[in-house]
């Protein structure tokens, strides 16, 4: 029995390839996540964009996030009861924020087999059409790896500005088919590696931050070069695919960040904090 979805919802997930929206925390609590964030922020300088690749093995806030029961019953409900966070970090955008993310699938870059996995997008700010909210071409994580080009402008947030290729893909990808997927402060949608996915500009004088995080059932394993750690969220690993990341005890425990430069040492070597 699922512990959170409903049997429409599932249904919806399998056809759609991506979950519109579930409330897991309150809003005050996704206030004091965010909070606990700026306070960090304002203290070493750092900007919380930063904060990508394995953002929940440097602080104690975000370790607590992709841990947060309420948020693995949710994908707990997709994956099954063993759960591995194998990637997490920010996609934050300031009032009138140019940045944009492109069109692309999460598996030209995770590289998994089987490539399955499931993208978490947990709201610590409303997200909304104008403020820049993810975008997702419903039904298209049927369609297996779809081709690419290099988009070159600073704006993109990603950090191999890849793009689905709209002359290679064709008719199989409708792009007008794009809807935003709009969240309250405290509410998480998930989405399938295989989905199109993006967002753009936040034209609007509000942020919109949302913390991603990205998990796999055990059985799953990294055809990326390099070490493949990932943090064992709930229930067990029998598979052994992915060393195991420490619990950070408190913001940048040794022991994490040892665990998160390893890891920098491969695919994720992208996301490297300054």
């Amino acid at each position: 029995m699922p512990k959170v979805l409903t049997d429409t919802q599932l249904a919806f997930w399998r056809e759609r390839g991506y979950h519109p929206g579930s409330r897991v925390i309150p809003a005050a609590e996704a206030a004091a996540a965010l909070a606990a964030i700026d306070e960090w922020s304002a203290r070493t300088g750092r900007s919380p964009k930063t904060l990508r690749g394995k953002a929940h093995l440097l602080l104690k806030t975000l370790s607590d996030l992709v841990r947060h029961p309420a948020v693995l019953d949710v994908i707990e409900d997709v994956i099954g009861p063993d759960i591995l966070c194998l990637e997490s970090g920010f996609f934050w955008k300031e009032a009138r924020d140019p940045g944009w993310v492109s069109w692309h699938q999460d598996n030209t870059y995770l590289k998994l087999d089987p490539p399955v996995s499931v993208a978490n997008w947990l709201a610590l700010t409303d997200s909304h059409e104008d403020n820049g909210a993810l975008r997702v071409i419903p039904g298209t994580h049927t369609l297996g790896t779809l081709p690419i080009k290099l988009v070159e402008d600073a704006d993109n947030m990603l950090k191999i500005r890849r793009e689905v290729d709209p002359a290679k893909a064709g008719k199989t990808v409708d792009f007008a088919s794009a809807v935003s997927v709009e969240l309250e402060p405290g509410e998480m949608s998930l989405h399938s590696n295989g989905i199109v996915h993006g967002s753009q500009p936040n034209m609007s004088d509000r942020r919109r931050v949302g913390f991603a995080s990205v998990y796999v059932a055990p059985n799953v394993r990294s055809l990326a070069d390099g070490p493949s750690l990932a943090t064992l969220c709930r229930g067990e690993d029998k598979y052994g695919h992915f060393e195991l990341e420490p619990e950070p005890r408190e913001d940048f425990d040794p022991l994490a960040v040892a665990a998160y430069d390893k890891a920098m040492e491969g695919a994720l070597g992208i996301y490297k904090s300054a």
